[in-house]
């Protein structure tokens, strides 16, 4: 989409961002922050310039569904990571995942990308902005902007030690009077990292770990910097930029550094600013938060246009593994309705494990360690974080989801395959966007040989497979190619419903403890969804009358394709059985071949 300029826009867009930097930077000549937005985004600052315009309307549909994966997920000789993933997608997944998230692809240290080194290039292994380039030609691609540290082998940092500029002026430092005992941190080693630098002794802030150094977004050339950082991706194809750990970013003394007002500003600031060159590009905060704090980051329309539901995995797991839909339901229906033009980014499973923080005050405390508990059992391991006053509580899972899900909390080995499947169902289901992790594609187990082999309680589930071995694995009889299959069905259908667009009406049904029961209705109210989930091993009724099956439509299950007789009957369900209840009796709805498709892969 070409930018619309004009003298009016330019005046508009100006006011706007002066407005945004003048609460963040109020020390800073106003004026001269705002030449330097214009200088990096590469317009004229008179002249003409940005229109205030509708941004990029089609934002997403129900079509729309993400891959989440590392750009070296999928590997096979003579050929660069992004290739084999791009070869992958084409061959098994573009009809039904339309965008793919690459992790972080920049050269790093540590923490498998996520401290870079370099933002300037890709890892050499991976391939080069071409390939990202190519990538988008058949998929929406989301990349990682890591927006509040860098690696200590960064040369901001090595400019820091060194007392150079311009490094030395963007590094985080704090001293060791200075009250943070009301930080927030997902980690629990000490946040003041002591270094000797040129200039003297310093204690360099690091939040996530000492090879992580954080930026000081105080100092308002970063912000500058990361926004040429963004303009880059989106000059080589990606759309969705993914700002990793952003609620960290900006830190106060005296305060928990955690969600400051200064912070939302700047992504206000970021996405007006791409936004005028870039009319489609889409903003993803990344915020392992409890609800709230997560729902904080739409701002007003202006903020992120989709937020990560972190709340989803937790809660699906442990309804999942004890059979009671008590907590799912109570997130559901605390989670209001996106606003207009934002919505949710629904996933079960990611690179970083389950994280548990934002169960909080979802599910009780003895609950949250009985997953723990089951995690540990099943091979996993446990991430803490630090609390205020001393002590620690569990953080994060490092476990695979199908490892997870292969027995309940009763220690029962069966039926986790129809277990992993429903949970893909809910996400899809639910109000959002679905995103599946690449380990949940392939149905992976712990690895625990990546685990031995670093230390690195995440690597359990960050398999790296060969193109070869990934394709045997969905090709050859066995839990991963149905589940697989499933899957794709699952994902097929939906695509064909718009009660199913991710800001489609939602309403929470009460169906008892069993069952758990969404009402989907499009934007038009021409279709209505009732999807229903037994969660037990045993078969469960579903009383129909408790649904709104309105007498003058025609109502069956989209995906058994079995149709309503008696819709104050009873509907009896098998267990773990998916039903997506629809009214449009066969009109916009997917060719039976992908019914086939799922009635096919179910297991006898």
């Amino acid at each position: 989409m070409d930018r619309v300029v004009g003298t009016s826009g330019r005046i508009a867009f100006a006011s706007a961002m002066r407005n945004l930097l003048a609460d963040v930077y109020p020390g800073h000549d106003q004026a001269d922050l705002v030449r330097r937005v214009f200088e990096v985004l590469g317009l004229p600052i008179e002249g003409d310039g940005p229109e205030p315009c509708e941004e990029y309307l089609r934002k997403w549909d129900q079509r729309d569904a993400f891959l989440i994966t590392y750009g070296d997920s999928i590997q096979q000789d003579g050929k660069k990571g992004l290739q084999s993933l791009g070869e992958f997608h084409r061959k098994w997944l573009k009809d039904w995942l339309t965008g793919i998230h690459i992790l972080p692809f920049h050269p790093f240290t540590s923490d498998d990308g996520f401290s870079v080194s370099d933002f300037d290039m890709l890892r050499p292994e991976l391939g080069d902005w071409s390939d990202v380039e190519e990538l988008s030609k058949h998929a929406t691609v989301m990349a990682d902007l890591v927006a509040n540290h860098i690696s200590a082998s960064h040369p901001w940092y090595q400019q820091f030690l060194a007392g150079e500029k311009p490094g030395i002026d963007y590094i985080k430092t704090a001293s060791l009077e200075d009250d943070l005992s009301d930080v927030v941190r997902p980690r629990s080693h000490a946040l003041l990292n002591h270094v000797v630098t040129k200039q003297g002794e310093k204690q360099v802030w690091c939040t996530f770990s000492y090879d992580q150094v954080d930026l000081d977004y105080g100092n308002p050339e970063v912000f500058f910097e990361m926004l040429r950082v963004v303009l880059n991706y989106l000059k080589h194809g990606v759309r969705v930029v993914r700002l990793d750990a952003i609620g960290f970013i900006w830190k106060e003394v005296g305060t928990t550094s955690i969600n400051l007002d200064q912070t939302h500003k700047l992504i206000k600031a970021m996405r007006l600013a791409c936004n005028a060159v870039h009319p489609d590009v889409l903003f993803i905060t990344e915020t392992n938060l409890p609800l709230l704090e997560n729902l904080s980051y739409f701002g007003n329309q202006d903020e992120a246009h989709l937020i990560y539901n972190f709340s989803l995995p937790p809660v699906i797991i442990h309804a999942l593994l004890s059979g009671r839909s008590d907590f799912i339901r109570k997130c559901i229906m605390a989670m209001p309705p996106a606003p207009a033009g934002c919505t949710f980014f629904n996933f079960t499973a990611s690179h970083d494990g389950i994280g548990l923080r934002p169960a909080e005050n979802l599910i009780p405390d003895e609950d949250i360690e009985g997953l723990r508990d089951h995690a540990v059992k099943m091979g996993g391991q446990v991430s803490y974080r630090a609390l205020k006053g001393g002590g620690q509580k569990p953080y994060e899972l490092n476990v695979t989801l199908f490892s997870m899900l292969a027995q309940n909390f009763a220690g029962e080995a069966t039926m986790g395959l129809e277990r992993f499947v429903m949970s893909q169902a809910i996400a899809m289901s639910l109000e959002g966007i679905p995103a599946i992790y690449i380990q949940t594609i392939l149905a992976t187990e712990n690895d625990q040989k990546a685990y031995e082999e670093t230390g690195i309680p995440r690597r359990l589930n960050r398999k790296i497979w060969k193109l070869d071995d990934a394709e045997e694995t969905l090709s050859r009889e066995g839990a991963a190619r149905s589940a697989f299959n499933q899957l794709r069905a699952l994902m097929s259908i939906r695509q064909g419903q718009p009660a199913f667009h991710p800001n489609a009406t939602q309403y929470t049904l009460n169906l008892g403890s069993e069952l758990l029961g969404v009402w989907r209705q499009s934007h038009l109210n021409e279709q209505s969804i009732f999807c229903v989930f037994n969660l037990t091993e045993t078969p469960q009724d579903l009383d129909l009358s408790k649904i709104n099956l309105i007498m003058t439509e025609g109502w069956q299950d989209l995906i058994t394709q079995q149709v309503v007789e008696d819709y104050n009957g009873v509907m009896k369900l098998a267990p773990y059985q998916i039903v997506w209840i629809s009214n449009m009796d066969g009109r916009n709805r997917t060719e039976s071949r992908l019914l086939q498709r799922y009635r096919d892969a179910m297991p006898v």
